[in-house]
C-alpha cells in the first residue's frame, strides 16, 4: 500500500469511492462528480492523499480543507476519509492520516473537525485513537432513507 498525494487524474476513483457511500455513512444523497474532487484537489488550504496498492487503484482516500470560508475560521479545517468497501481494518485509514495530519498543520490548521455518523463507532473509535474528542451529537439533523439520522461532532485542537 502506497499513500501518495491526489493527483486530478485520481479525482473519478476518488468520486466512485465516495459514491458508494451515498445514504450509509454520508448526508449526501446525489452522486457526487469527479469534478467536485478535482476541485478539492487543485484548491489552496487543502490537501488531498490517496491510498493506492500495488496495482496502482486508489483503494481510499482522505482530505482536508476549509472548515468555512469566513476569515475568522482559518485556523479550522474539515476532514474526510472514506475507503472503498472491503478494505476497511486493514489499517488504510492510520496511514492515510499519518501523512493527512502533519500537513495539515503544515497548512495552518490547528483546529480539525470530523462529521460522523453517531452508529458508526468504527469511526468514532477511529478518531478517537488520533487525539479527537467528541464534541457533541446533533440529534436528528440528517433525514436519510426516510429516518432522523443523528451526526457526532468530533475535533482535534493544538
Amino acid at each position: 500500500m502506497t499513500i501518495l498525494p491526489a493527483k486530478t487524474a485520481d479525482a473519478q476513483r476518488i468520486a466512485d469511492i465516495f459514491n458508494q457511500y451515498l445514504g450509509i455513512a454520508t448526508m449526501v444523497l446525489e452522486p457526487r462528480p469527479a469534478a467536485d474532487y478535482q476541485a478539492i484537489i487543485e484548491a489552496e488550504n487543502c490537501a488531498v492523499f490517496v491510498a493506492k496498492e500495488a496495482a496502482e487503484e486508489t483503494v481510499g482516500f482522505a482530505y482536508v480543507k476549509p472548515y468555512s470560508d469566513r476569515g475568522g475560521y482559518v485556523l479550522a479545517g474539515e476532514i474526510t476519509i472514506f475507503l472503498a468497501p472491503g478494505y476497511q481494518g486493514q489499517r488504510i485509514g492510520l496511514h492515510l492520516y499519518d501523512e493527512l495530519l502533519p500537513t495539515a498543520h503544515q497548512l495552518g490548521y490547528r483546529h480539525l473537525t470530523a462529521k460522523i455518523w453517531a452508529n458508526n463507532g468504527a469511526s468514532i473509535r477511529f478518531h478517537e485513537g488520533f487525539g479527537f474528542r467528541m464534541v457533541g451529537t446533533q440529534v436528528g439533523i440528517g433525514f436519510v432513507g426516510r429516518k432522523r439520522i443523528d451526526t457526532v461532532i468530533m475535533e482535534r485542537v493544538w
